[in-house]
């Protein structure tokens, strides 16, 4: 089952590429376990098991250390748009 890939359904022990990381010449990208664990749902149910889940290992997103709270708070950030005013709840 980790040797199969869920995409295509090729079967290669190259495609285990590193550290758990299951990769295909078809573009499939995944973490081995997950790989796996879809194929046995597939095998198992004869279905795919969530309908626009991709199972594929997350890519990282490098923010600059700029964006910090004081930037977000005080002025505008490109990541997220206009900064949010906060409104101070005053006691009668």
């Amino acid at each position: 089952t980790s040797r199969t890939c869920h995409a295509c359904g090729q079967v290669r022990k190259a495609n285990r590429v590193h550290r758990g990381l299951y990769r295909c010449s078809c573009g499939w990208t995944a973490q081995a376990d997950v790989n796996a664990a879809l194929n046995i749902y597939e095998w198992a149910f004869h279905v795919s098991p969530v309908k626009g889940s991709s199972g594929r290992v997350a890519r990282p997103v490098v923010l600059s250390f700029r964006l910090g709270w004081h930037t977000v708070r005080h002025g505008r950030s490109p990541y997220l748009g206009e900064p949010k005013r906060k409104e101070c709840l005053r006691a009668s």
